[in-house]
């Protein structure tokens, strides 16, 4: 007369397997993270003698927050007024600790690919033109002209031009 034992269930390899799929949860949550945090901050240029970035800020002149940008007027080559102080600290900044400046501007595949394109040679060749005129050398700098697919770039990307220390 053997009595039969109720199966008992194995909590221990239950605990294992929710532990080993929680880590896994939380490692894809941390690359997507990193990956969007890393997005925002590629472009962010640390201010001279500063070893923090600056984020992004809405389409607006550069400010003293964000010297890392330029932001033209809708279908304009002409610097903004404000824009001198701020390409002032960035040449100051590119001048004392980096190997080189990249001035990136985006525009867009389409119609107006042409147009888009001149626009964005004309102001970044505006920008390459201030810095060189405070000390930054010609030969530390490069420009970046990023062809994007319609319909994919803002009208404020459209007309910011990044600078970035590199």
């Amino acid at each position: 007369m053997s009595e039969r034992k109720p199966r008992q269930s194995n909590s221990s390899r239950t605990v294992a397997i929710a532990a080993v799929v929680l880590l896994i949860v939380i490692a894809i949550a941390g690359i997507v993270l990193a990956g969007r945090s890393g997005q925002e901050t590629a472009d962010a240029v640390p201010a001279a003698g500063s070893a923090s970035a600056t984020t992004p800020q809405a389409a607006s002149a550069p400010t003293a927050a964000n010297p890392n940008e330029v932001v033209f007027a809708a279908g304009s080559d002409k610097l903004p007024a404000t824009a001198a102080a701020s390409l002032a600290r960035f040449a100051e900044a590119a001048r004392g600790n980096a190997n080189g400046v990249r001035l990136s501007a985006r525009f867009l595949t389409g119609a107006n690919k042409a147009r888009d394109l001149d626009l964005a040679k004309t102001r970044t060749g505006a920008i390459h033109k201030v810095l060189a005129a405070d000390g930054v050398a010609a030969e530390k700098m490069q420009v970046e002209l990023v062809e994007m697919p319609a319909g994919s770039l803002s009208a404020a990307d459209a007309d910011r031009i990044d600078l970035t220390l590199r």
